[in-house]
């Protein structure tokens, strides 16, 4: 097979995006004013693709309360990072949710095999799809929502967890030295995190997929063992509800 050539000029732009030498735009809020229009957009998302959005965190708030803090916009990127992926991880199980009820409902196309139409093919592809996503998604953030712990209770300790293979053991080791936050809690997370990646997280990433499996059965939802990305989800919806209650009634008027 002919290898097509690739000019001198190309070659340089895409060797320096590999080593980072070429200047790129990055997008930033840099005013209380632009917040708050990100925060209205990124909730009018939310309400056209699902009809409901999350209220768990105020950025604008969160903003305004880390004005007095030296690494305040540290935070507040942490904060910024989380938020988007937590809604993002909202619409990937409402995605699921809404493509379930609407074809493979009781009365819908039930029973049978993927295989029979397109319809149910398709369908099915859609849920391996948004479950996937969420799956990657669901595990990542969990990383993000232990690093911005840490930026607020333990800020001089931030470099070596965001360095470390292990982000789990090393917010345990952490958190055990500054005592920020009590055994019973890092016993649940790590039980928590624990489950997700054996049952889906470690075989997605690193295997050849558990998701798929269950994907294009076409038994019931509740006796798909999928199901268990709902209570997944309620732990990190609670967990976020609670860290937003940190930066509430804190906005100017």
């Amino acid at each position: 097979m002919k290898l097509m050539r690739v000019s001198p000029p190309v070659k340089r732009n895409v060797m320096a995006l590999l080593d980072g030498t070429v200047a790129s735009e990055i997008f930033t809020l840099n005013s209380r004013d632009e917040v708050a229009r990100f925060e209205e957009l990124l909730e009018s998302y939310a309400t056209a693709r699902a009809k409901s959005p999350l209220k768990h965190i105020s950025l604008t708030s969160a903003y305004d309360q880390l004005q007095d803090r030296k690494d305040g916009g540290r935070v507040f990127s942490a904060l910024l990072d989380i938020q988007i992926n937590f809604l993002l991880l909202y619409l990937d199980a409402h995605s699921v949710g809404a493509t379930w009820n609407g074809l493979f409902s009781k009365g819908k196309l039930e029973g049978g095999s993927v295989l029979d139409c397109q319809a149910k093919f398709f369908g099915k592809m859609d849920i391996h799809r948004f479950n996937t996503s969420y799956v990657l998604r669901y595990r990542a953030i969990w990383d993000k929502l232990m690093g911005l712990i840490i930026l607020i209770y333990a800020p001089n300790e931030y470099e070596s967890f965001a360095k470390a293979k292990s982000k789990k053991r090393t917010f345990t080791k952490i958190v055990e030295k500054c005592q920020f936050a009590g055994s019973q809690f890092l016993a649940n997370l790590s039980g928590l995190l624990t489950r997700f990646d054996n049952t889906f997280r470690t075989s997605e990433a690193h295997g050849t997929g558990v998701l798929r499996k269950y994907s294009f059965t076409m038994e019931s939802l509740a006796d798909n063992p999928q199901i268990e990305l709902i209570g997944y989800w309620n732990a990190v919806n609670g967990f976020i509800a609670e860290l937003g209650k940190m930066f509430t009634n804190a906005s100017k008027p």
